[in-house]
């Protein structure tokens, strides 16, 4: 009688690649790397998606202000090739709309209601419009990283990527008994205008550059009112200011924060660090000053993280194989 050992051995000696049970587990094998695959290709497609989702904001903010200092650049470059004659008669053009709106009858209306009427009067259109792109000056608020140019009007348009002039206020080109009230929007998706406004302070100055100077207002108060209270701005004798207008709270924009201002000396601050002057995207590596590091730093992350993934299912694949 044959050796049952044996025999069993001769059994699993001659049983085929091509018997059913060999093709099941080669079937079984093919579907799970499969499986892998897949499940490797959805982590990757997810984690770029969920880091793409945090990163959309910084980056968008970080192109708009791209683009709007090459609109400052623009304004910049006109100033400079124009003569002392052509930008002094810019300035007194100014200067002159200022003392007729000043003496005429006007209302400051609320920048941020669509139904109030907006004055089309081709005076106010040309006036500080010297690159013929709406562009009056720049607003500069180093404390909270404002950088922007003003642009005439509080359009839609104009709030969702800059700074606007309020019709029907002094334009931004200082001097005596004028007011000028400039507005721009918080918690917009694409750019970053005033989110931070609410951060400066009695004492805190911001700069207004126009036709080449450089004319500092000192904030000399705060305060929180209703959409309806904004026209209760008027221009006060003597004195130049600017008010800077947004809405709050953040998300729910029921009412508006007023920051006053008044001109003053421009500060040895000022001055002296040359780099605020700079109309392009500041180089500093302060992540949360530069949001596309923080992308790019993002997108590195889901890459290693991908990577660590893939690498952790090769070894538990190899380690099947010496099983």
């Amino acid at each position: 009688m044959a050796n049952p050992k044996h025999m069993m051995a001769v059994l699993k000696a001659g049983e085929s690649n091509d018997s059913p049970a060999s093709l099941n587990a080669s079937d079984k094998g093919i579907e799970k790397k499969k499986r892998a695959r897949v499940w490797l290709i959805m982590s990757i497609i997810v984690l770029v998606a969920g880091v793409a989702l945090i990163s959309y904001p910084f980056v968008s903010n970080w192109l708009n202000q791209l683009t709007q200092n090459n609109v400052s650049a623009t304004q910049e470059n006109t100033v400079v090739t124009m003569s002392k004659t052509d930008l002094s008669s810019e300035k007194e053009r100014a200067i002159e709309f200022n003392k007729h709106l000043r003496d005429g009858a006007s209302r400051v209306i609320d920048p941020f209601d669509s139904k109030e009427s907006m004055p089309g009067v081709t005076e106010y259109k040309e006036v500080l419009n010297i690159a013929n792109d709406g562009v009056m000056g720049e607003l500069i608020i180093p404390k909270i990283s404002v950088n922007l140019p003003i642009y005439h009007f509080t359009t839609d348009d104009v709030l969702q990527h800059g700074v606007g002039h309020v019709v029907n206020t002094s334009v931004p080109i200082g001097g005596e008994s004028t007011h000028a009230v400039l507005a721009g929007h918080t918690g917009l998706p694409t750019a970053r205008i005033f989110d931070r406004l609410d951060e400066l302070q009695a004492g805190d100055w911001f700069i207004i550059h126009v036709l080449g100077e450089d004319h500092a207002y000192r904030v000399t108060s705060t305060e929180v009112v209703l959409p309806n209270q904004v026209d209760s701005l008027s221009i006060e004798p003597g004195k130049d200011q600017v008010t800077l207008v947004t809405c709050t709270p953040y998300g729910v924009n029921t009412h508006r924060l007023l920051v006053h201002a008044e001109r003053t000396d421009v500060p040895a601050e000022w001055n002296d660090q040359n780099e605020l002057t700079n109309r392009s995207v500041d180089s500093s590596v302060d992540m949360s000053r530069h949001p596309i590091l923080f992308a790019i730093a993002g997108v590195l992350c889901a890459g290693i993280i991908s990577l660590i993934i893939f690498l952790v299912m090769r070894h538990r694949k190899f380690s099947r194989i010496q099983k």
